[in-house]
């Protein structure tokens, strides 16, 4: 769903076609790193008396609690990331915007016109059996190449790419064909 602020970067008379938020396996990444943080705390409670001995009460718990809130803070973080990654196709552009970190975003766009070719990528056996995969998107720029990962069904999401793209050169091709010149009149 584009949220109210996406919509902003969308130019007058510009329609959306779609938007490419990342696939839901992401989630169980971020409760696999909480699964791993409190099996590592029932690790170290188990240990407590033995750790205690070495360091003191007061210190084993501070070491808990820093523990708990670096390891919070980067699953939040993490989460944060990948949640706010998008990319909005629309009838003349493709807009990648990118969640670099807590306060780093990255908005990339590139014209439907140079985009040389959409390509899908699905590999092992998770992303064959859950329907993820990446998405790459090609420009004539050597810099602006968009990959979009963990994109859900990644192969029916480039094809309806390459559609949207056909269909506005097609659009553009009839456009140009249909108006006269000075020399045909």
């Amino acid at each position: 769903m584009l949220k109210q602020e996406n919509i902003s970067l969308l130019r007058d008379n510009e329609r959306l076609i779609m938007t490419l938020h990342r696939h839901w396996i992401i989630l169980i990444f971020h409760f696999l790193y909480i699964f791993i943080l409190v099996i590592t705390s029932i690790a170290l409670l188990a240990f407590r008396s033995d750790i205690m001995e070495l360091t003191g009460e007061a210190i084993y718990w501070w070491v808990m609690s820093i523990f708990w809130i670096v390891g919070l803070t980067f699953i939040l973080l993490d989460w944060m990331n990948d949640e706010l990654d998008l990319f909005i196709i629309t009838d003349t552009r493709i807009i990648g915007i990118d969640q670099v970190s807590a306060l780093t975003r990255s908005v990339s766009e590139c014209s439907l016109d140079r985009v040389q070719e959409v390509n899908a990528q699905t590999s092992g056996i998770l992303e064959t059996i859950f329907g993820f995969g990446d998405v790459h998107i090609r420009t004539a720029s050597e810099t602006s190449n968009m990959v979009i990962r963990y994109a859900p069904d990644p192969i029916e999401n480039a094809r309806r790419i390459n559609n949207v793209i056909s269909e506005y050169r097609n659009g553009k091709t009839q456009t140009t064909v249909s108006e006269p010149t000075k020399e045909t009149l």
